[in-house]
């Protein structure tokens, strides 16, 4: 996005930015029109500068949404929850894929299916092999 803009950093090309609209000021603190965009560390970069963030806090935060989905599934797994045996296996199966997600190659680049969308897929790939046998 275009703001107002000063390079602080050449190497990183990291910037100090203009918020407002005063062009007139900005120009005379010797700020510019620049491409510029905000990094996960929020500091803003000339466009194509901002650092990736760190595969660790990445990895970090797709365990911690794995987590909290695996956690609310939880009270399907108790026996007296009234669901069918049926739906109980499902939401075992379901909590069986998030915990593998971690050991697929493209983690932490993975999108966490819902229970939804993982039934979903996996209803379809079961009739699909039934239809086959």
């Amino acid at each position: 996005m275009l703001k107002y803009a000063k390079i602080i950093n050449e190497e990183t090309k990291e910037c100090s930015v203009g918020i407002g609209t005063n062009a007139e000021f900005y120009q005379s603190i010797g700020m510019i029109e620049q491409d510029v965009e905000q990094g996960y560390n929020g500091s803003w970069y000339i466009s194509g500068y901002a650092p990736d963030k760190p595969i660790e806090l990445q990895t970090a935060e797709k365990r911690a949404e794995r987590d909290v989905i695996l956690q609310s599934t939880d009270i399907y797994m108790l026996p007296d929850y009234p669901i069918t045996e049926e739906e109980r296996e499902a939401y075992k199966q379901y909590r069986q894929y998030l915990r593998d997600l971690p050991s697929d190659e493209a983690f932490p680049n993975v999108a966490i299916q819902t229970f939804d969308e993982w039934e979903n897929i996996n209803h379809d790939v079961n009739e699909s092999e039934e239809k086959n046998v």
